[in-house]
């Protein structure tokens, strides 16, 4: 027959097997991690989905930044052409004005009638200086910061 165990043995023992117990449920519950193909799927699915989130994110603020920078230039160009055009009519003022006081001291006319009809020739020409070099500017402006942002959005969706 069997002789009784001793105190520290018997517990030694229960020891050992609560240890192995806890041992295998950990092996099982591993096993089972492994071979759950629908959870690691979605892990990787969801791991997939905040990576695309964060490029997706850094490319639209990089379309920002480059949209900023190209519409902040074409608005230095547009100012660029403007500030010629500028120019461009007060030479033109100046030049009409001379040939106003010549053209009055040579003909006898009245000053009036040549200043009036001096402006609005003058006029004419500023509005069509400023016309013809603004609007493509203003124009290009737009166009090219709509196809910047277009070209990168369906590179970027593709």
């Amino acid at each position: 027959m069997s002789t009784p165990l001793e105190g520290s043995n018997l517990d030694q023992t229960r020891h050992d097997i609560q240890q192995t117990r806890a041992e295998l449920g950990e092996t099982i519950a591993a096993l089972t991690a492994k071979t759950d193909v629908k959870t690691r799927a979605r892990t990787k699915t969801t791991s997939a989905a905040g990576s695309l989130q964060q490029r997706i994110t850094q490319a639209g603020q990089s379309a920002k930044t480059r949209a900023t920078q190209l519409a902040h230039t074409l608005s230095q160009k547009a100012s660029q052409r403007a500030t010629s055009a500028k120019q461009d009519s007060q030479h033109i003022v100046g030049t009409i004005r001379g040939s106003l006081t010549a053209g009055a001291q040579t003909t006898g006319k009245a000053e009036s009638t040549l200043t009036t009809s001096a402006r609005a020739a003058a006029t004419t020409k500023i509005g069509s200086l400023v016309h013809a070099k603004s609007v493509p500017v203003v124009a290009a402006t737009t166009t090219a910061a709509a196809l910047v942002v277009v070209a990168y959005r369906r590179r970027w969706f593709r």
